[in-house]
């Protein structure tokens, strides 16, 4: 084709953007004119200005024509021509564009054809349009294909990986009980290339639904036997000595989506493949090598942890892990970390195992690659218990002094939850959550203290006077406090301050004259919860109730509507003829009902929010909690407004 040879080579040397356009719209007039004027254009001359149109296209230029001439190529019967027909298809066509329904008839004939090259051609085409008309119309027609006798090796290959991409665009394309019996008897292809697009089939339809393909399992132990085992492949499938690991890899995937296998000779076929792939692997200097290894590695030390204790290579593949988890690479300490909190949530009686390498764990939280330092933490929260709650929630403060702000919100939702869950003293819980509100800062979500208000409340006197005691005392000690801090003082000692009143130096008074001390220097939010602390000090004691008075004159008309708003309320609270309702209003909270922790919320939003699509496994707890847990309120401040009637 000399035309389309020489229009790209004057292109090629324009010297400028405005001589390229002239020199297309040029041609594009000069194509246009000649698909209006010959109507009986020869297969040639369509086929070359289809090529000059595409090749404009793949330049950006907007394209509105020749649409139909590039259509009629698909009917021809010449393989040079056909093939432009259907690259013009898969540049310019979208699924749901109106052309494709001209082009279904085109592509089922060449699908049901005898020549191969327009078989091949028509599912490349269906695999790059996909769409849900594909789908419904041609499915039928594919897994004929793939599934018939006298089909072609690589024309089968092909209408494995169509069926897919039509499948995951229409899962009601391949019924189980109609075709699992007659795609799955193709996992006994000797061929590897039919079994790797086979398998990646299967894969997908039961990551949908595993239902009917029961019997996909012992087909893909026998097959790894046969690779891992037998050896019985070809050395063109061999990568750095390693047989066909995507095979391998897949088949193992398969074996993930049905429970253990309870026939003896199944079960013995698994272990005895996942014993040679765990012992044989081995460490040498070439990068790609170790990749395929390490990929085929994981995914058998997968397949072990969805066995569980059926599993003998269990206890072997925590040893590699712990192995892992301390060299160099650090694509495989990210692995290893991974893979180990999946373990601790799946298998929990493997806990024990894992804390042997508990220091190393915690050392990796210090290490450079962010990436690692999240996984540490996953698999340090998973292995929380109990008996190592306090050793655990004490190295996870240490470290949230010196850790970064992309992991440090969610490193204090993680303290504040296993301080919570696993805490034997609840006094201890209270210490925690102070020294984190303290520290944090910015970094400690309302939800952290919103949860401290709520378990204090609804704990004994003993508690509520130990939680007034601390925040007075961090309070006194600091010269600025976060915000965070004077919301947990302020609703703590204006519910539990009487607890204190009668020690030396925490007066009434002295409360009020310290919490104003940061009173003018606060937000606007904290201002309206310091409002409501100073209002029930008052009521309980009245020595203070002109000083708090005062207070209220004075911001009856602050800047802030709500500020503004609470102190006008609650001057028209103290009228005499509302003596009734002020005491009902200003009662002491009653407790919270019980239900789901506010705190976990937060951290499965925000683990959701960090990773949308989810590859990550997030780990949680498996112990229940030591106490029980509360309903998480609305703010503080607003549980303590004064009713709308006022």
């Amino acid at each position: 084709m000399r035309g389309l040879t020489v229009f790209i080579s004057d292109l090629r040397n324009c010297s400028s953007k405005e001589q390229e356009e002239k020199r297309v719209e040029k041609e594009m007039a000069h194509i246009r004119s000649k698909f209006t004027s010959d109507s009986n254009m020869n297969g040639y001359n369509r086929k070359k200005y289809v090529w000059k149109i595409l090749y404009m296209y793949m330049l950006g230029y907007e394209v509105d024509f020749g649409h139909m001439e590039a259509v009629n190529l698909l009917s021809s019967q010449k393989y040079s021509e056909k093939s432009v027909g259907y690259a013009w298809c898969a540049l310019m066509l979208r699924e749901g564009d109106e052309l494709l329904r001209l082009i279904i008839n085109s592509i089922r004939v060449d699908l049901i054809s005898r020549n191969d090259n327009a078989v091949c051609l028509a599912l490349n085409s269906i695999c790059n349009v996909g769409g849900k008309e594909f789908a419904e119309t041609l499915s039928n027609d594919v897994l004929k294909l793939l599934t018939h006798n006298i089909t072609k090796t690589y024309v089968r290959k092909k209408a494995a990986l169509t069926a897919l991409r039509l499948f995951r665009k229409s899962n009601d394309t391949l019924p189980a009980e109609q075709w699992a019996d007659r795609i799955l008897a193709l996992l006994d292809e000797k061929n590897i290339g039919v079994l790797t697009s086979v398998t990646s089939l299967v894969l997908g339809v039961l990551a949908v639904d595993s239902a009917g393909w029961e019997a996909a399992a012992p087909k893909a132990a026998r097959t790894l036997t046969r690779l891992v085992l037998n050896k019985d492949y070809s050395n063109d499938y061999l990568y750095y000595g390693i047989p066909t690991p995507w095979l391998q890899i897949k088949l193992l995937k398969v074996l993930q989506h049905f429970p253990p296998p309870e026939e003896h000779a199944l079960k013995l076929r698994v272990s005895e493949v996942l014993q040679r792939i765990v012992s044989g692997t081995e460490v040498t200097k070439n990068v790609n090598k170790n990749n395929a290894t390490h990929a085929v590695l994981f995914e058998a030390i997968n397949l072990s942890i969805h066995l569980g204790q059926s599993s003998e290579t269990l206890p072997q593949c925590i040893n590699l892990l712990g192995r892992f988890i301390s060299i160099r690479e650090a694509n495989i300490r990210y692995l290893g970390l991974d893979t180990m909190a999946r373990l601790s949530q799946e298998q929990p009686h493997t806990l024990d195992d894992l804390k042997k390498h508990q220091s190393t764990i915690l050392f990796s939280l210090k290490d450079p690659d962010i990436s690692i330092r999240r996984r540490a933490l996953d698999l340090v929260y998973a292995m929380c218990d109990t008996a190592t709650v306090k050793e655990t929630v004490s190295e996870l403060l240490n470290y949230l002094d010196n850790a970064d702000d992309h992991i440090k919100e969610e490193l204090v939702l993680k303290i504040a939850i296993l301080s919570e869950r696993f805490a034997s003293d609840n006094s201890w819980y209270v210490d925690v959550v102070l020294q984190l509100v303290r520290s944090a800062g910015d970094q400690v979500a309302d939800e952290v203290w919103y949860r401290i208000v709520q378990i204090v409340t609804n704990q004994g006197e003993d508690l509520q006077r130990y939680a007034a005691q601390g925040v007075w005392t961090i309070l006194n000690a600091e010269v600025l406090p976060h915000k965070n801090l004077v919301k947990v003082a302020g609703y703590v000692l204006g519910e539990f301050g009487h607890t204190i009143a009668e020690s030396p130096g925490s007066s009434p008074s002295e409360q009020i004259t310290l919490l104003h001390k940061h009173f003018r220097n606060a937000d606007p939010d904290v201002r309206a919860l310091l409002l409501n602390t100073y209002v029930k000090i008052a009521h309980t004691y009245a020595e203070v109730a002109q000083m708090v008075s005062e207070v209220m004159q004075q911001h009856s008309a602050a800047m802030d509507q709500e500020v503004q708003q609470r102190a006008a309320e609650y001057i028209s609270l103290s009228a005499p003829s509302l003596a009734s309702i002020k005491g009902t209003v200003l009662e002491m909270m009653p407790h919270f009902t019980e239900r789901e922790s506010i705190v976990s919320k937060a951290l499965a939003s925000k683990s959701k929010g960090d990773d949308p699509e989810a590859p990550t496994r997030r780990v949680e707890p498996r112990a229940e909690a030591a106490h029980a847990e509360a309903a998480p309120p609305p703010p503080p401040p607003s549980r303590q407004e004064t009713p709308d009637l006022l």
